[in-house]
């Protein structure tokens, strides 16, 4: 697989449709749930502990054989996929938040993230993601029709000094939203 270059946001260059969805600095979660049609649900696809991938631990300046808490999942309007979110945790980090994410279940992190005043975002960046770079597999695992590019943006939620990573990769259903 192909690594992933990622960008800093130009809302110019960005697909006119994903345009407001990718540049949102608010809540994403929140927007999803103002604009879908049917039920907004989480489903979470896994959490667990494993190393990231190499431009994750270079974003978070952790090793790259370093373990990282990761949380994978599907933001769905009714049956539809709109959002694979993925959040990678690094140790230190979550030795302070892990309560967070021991408590989340199938809630969504923005709900936890935009809540807290004393979380800071970084800049978000953004890829285009193709068939044959890391992610596009496992957020196409719907079995949609293929498409040749997934757009994702990513940024750093710091709680105090320390990190996640949370990864946003927009499936073709949000197009319709």
């Amino acid at each position: 697989m192909k690594p992933l270059y990622w960008h800093p946001l130009q809302r110019r260059l960005l697909p006119p449709k994903l345009r407001p969805w990718i540049a949102e600095k608010g809540s994403l979660t929140r927007r999803l749930r103002r604009y879908q049609q049917t039920a907004f649900s989480v489903e979470v696809l896994g959490h667990y502990w494993a190393k990231p991938l190499q431009n994750e631990a270079l974003k978070l300046h952790i090793g790259l054989h370093e373990m990282a808490y990761q949380r994978e999942v599907i933001l769905r309007d009714g049956a539809e996929a709109t959002i694979y979110a993925r959040t990678i945790v690094p140790r230190q980090t979550y030795q302070q938040v892990g309560h967070y994410f021991r408590r989340l279940g199938n809630q969504a992190l923005g709900d936890v993230l935009f809540r807290d005043p004393h979380v800071r975002r970084s800049r978000i960046e953004v890829a285009k993601i193709r068939p044959y770079q890391w992610l596009y597999p496992v957020a196409m695992c719907e079995k949609e029709a293929l498409i040749s590019t997934i757009w994702a943006r990513r940024s750093l939620f710091y709680f105090g000094q320390r990190p996640i990573l949370v990864n946003e990769l927009f499936l073709p259903a949000i197009e319709r939203l």
